[in-house]
């Protein structure tokens, strides 16, 4: 697994600083416009957490998270959730890798094929910056991966373990 890049959102208007090292996007301009890109409602959706690579590819990005699990997502750990959706296409090799991933874990999940659901494919390039990216995993509307390769999706099914336990 490659190394991770934490951002850190927030909005003054709306809430304290979650930690120090926090983006103010009432204060930073170009940082709402990046989140607006990504369909985050610097309004509603803060504080959120980006997970990037080092070359900017973007693979988690969680919503209205509260300090605490700012703090785990940063550290690419897994938050409780009860719900799953996998988006995903027939074709790829990388979501057939993902669900077995999540058959080992006896993570229960809905799937969603995006080359047969069109609304499907466009919530993909909403939450995406455009890219069109399979699989995709939504963690209780709140949580999206993008891709993650198979230690990075263990690590995010923690959360899921100790929401079940």
């Amino acid at each position: 697994m490659s190394r991770l890049e934490c951002q850190i959102f927030y909005n003054s208007h709306e809430q304290d600083a979650p930690v120090d090292g926090a983006v103010d996007v009432a204060a930073d301009p170009g940082a709402a416009h990046r989140l607006l890109q990504l369909g985050v409602s610097p309004r509603h959706d803060l504080p959120a957490v980006l997970l990037v690579e080092p070359g900017g590819k973007l693979r988690i990005l969680g919503l209205r998270l509260d300090p605490g699990e700012v703090a785990k997502l940063c550290l690419a750990e897994g938050l409780p959730a009860e719900s799953l959706l996998v988006y995903s296409s027939a074709w790829c090799p990388d979501c057939r890798r993902a669900k077995r991933v999540l058959d080992e874990a006896e993570a229960s999940f809905q799937e969603v094929d995006i080359d047969r659901d069109a609304t499907a494919e466009a919530t993909v390039l909403a939450r995406s910056g455009g890219r069109r990216v399979v699989p995709t995993l939504l963690f209780d509307d709140r949580i999206w991966a993008f891709n993650p390769d198979p230690p990075l999706l263990r690590r995010l099914l923690n959360g899921r373990a100790a929401a079940r336990a």
